[in-house]
């Protein structure tokens, strides 16, 4: 059966995404409202974050409590988060369930209570997750690579800075949410057991008069130096590795996303069969792609010893000046089948392709059928690849490695 894609806008500028799936007996919705951490400001790094869990805590005429038991009493299963961009609200449920939900949703996206009683269990919860990321060694070293690399504030943490977030009070919540939560550049995607006139017609009377003004603006700074280390007592050592790579808007990004699949994408990449199998010098070592729409970066990384740290990094440094020339079509067709199965297997979750289609539609301002995504992965060849390898030499890096000891980076690396 052909893929059933559906698109719309509404007057005030909201898009409405839709995917008809009718083998599942499920659907799903997706917000994202155009409020992430690059609106958070100096100084209040984390803002977004916590004015998400405080639009989740009373909205229309439910407290906090009925807010959940509503959702879960139709049995939606929600989630929220909040990224560099978005803020985003979804939710899974079966598919009858879907037009009712809905009212929920525009109460917590439109009509938010924040309560100043809130406030303090909210920033609890964001400062308990925190908690847990700043405990992770791997994330703190992925963080600080984002903020070397994008320029400001574009790396910044959408989970927020503890010392930040302790500082927030309830009026720069409300004003937060009252400046920048609005209709234009909003998604609502929905996916699954979908009526698409149905679903068009009831988001329409429900956001369709919401005429919210609001500012969407970002002023971007500089990138940060091209090296840092950041202390830490163990007996471990993590490095991580940044360059640039073209934005997913691109048609690039499919050469350069192969590229990094081979160089570290999985147990067969070159990355882990050297660094790891080979040497033995490292527990963990691969390397990906990572996009916001007007910037990307590839991104390479690996948990090793004190003792090995060193040497991991300069093999890693020489897998990647090794790359280019050398690729081969096994290594190419692995990539492929891999990208295409995951692809395929999307296609079996309402929620998966709600919040890929808003994603994508982001990014691109367009939809993509999974023929058209197919049909470029099969465009892939080695040359198409060498092409793009050869014209974006990897340069300039930036390398943070958080551990006891700074490593030793050549100046060629920086350049």
């Amino acid at each position: 059966m052909k893929q059933q894609l559906f698109s719309t806008t509404l007057d005030n500028g909201i898009v409405v995404l839709g995917e008809r799936l009718p083998g599942l007996e499920s659907a799903a919705v997706a917000f994202h409202l155009p409020v992430g951490a690059v609106h958070d400001g100096p100084g209040r790094c984390g803002l977004a974050t916590l004015a998400g869990e405080m639009m989740l805590r009373g909205a229309g005429g439910r407290t906090s409590r009925e807010v959940i038991e509503s959702l879960e009493g139709a049995g939606v299963q929600w989630a929220h988060s909040v990224s560099t961009s978005h803020s985003s609200f979804a939710g899974a449920m079966v598919a009858r369930q879907l037009i009712p939900a809905l009212p929920i949703y525009a109460d917590i996206v439109r009509r938010p209570r924040l309560p100043a009683d809130e406030l303090e269990p909210a920033r609890q919860m964001v400062l308990r997750n925190l908690a847990g990321t700043e405990d992770d060694p791997a994330h703190r070293t992925m963080a600080a690579l984002r903020q070397l690399h994008y320029p400001s504030p574009w790396g910044m943490p959408a989970e927020g800075i503890s010392a930040e977030v302790a500082e927030l009070g309830i009026g720069e919540v409300r004003d937060f949410v009252a400046r920048r939560v609005m209709p234009r550049g909003s998604i609502i995607a929905v996916a699954g057991r979908i009526e698409w006139p149905e679903v068009v017609d009831r988001i329409a009377a429900l956001f369709g008069d919401w005429t919210t003004a609001g500012d969407a603006s970002v002023a971007s700074g500089t990138r940060g130096p091209r090296v840092r280390h950041v202390p830490h007592d163990s007996q471990q050592t993590h490095i991580a590795l940044g360059w640039f790579a073209p934005p997913y808007a691109s048609d690039d990004s499919y050469e350069a996303s192969a590229a990094l699949a081979i160089l570290g994408g999985g147990s067969s990449s070159r990355l882990f069969t050297e660094v790891r199998e080979r040497r033995g010098l490292c527990y963990s070592v691969s390397a990906g792609y990572h996009t916001l729409r007007d910037h990307a970066m590839a991104v390479c990384y690996s948990g090793t010893s004190a003792a090995r740290a060193q040497e991991t990094l300069d093999v890693m440094f020489a897998e990647i000046r090794r790359l280019p020339g050398t690729l081969e079509p096994a290594e190419l067709e692995r990539v492929k089948a891999r990208a295409k199965s995951a692809l395929v297997m999307q296609q079996e979750s309402s929620a998966a392709r709600a919040g890929d289609i808003a994603r994508r539609w982001y990014h691109l301002q367009s939809m993509r059928s999974l023929a058209e995504e197919l049909a470029r992965y099969d465009q892939l060849s080695v040359e198409s690849i060498e092409r793009w390898l050869a014209a974006h030499p990897a340069a300039g890096l930036s390398v943070v490695s958080l551990g006891r000891e700074p490593l030793e980076v050549p100046d060629d690396v920086q350049a």
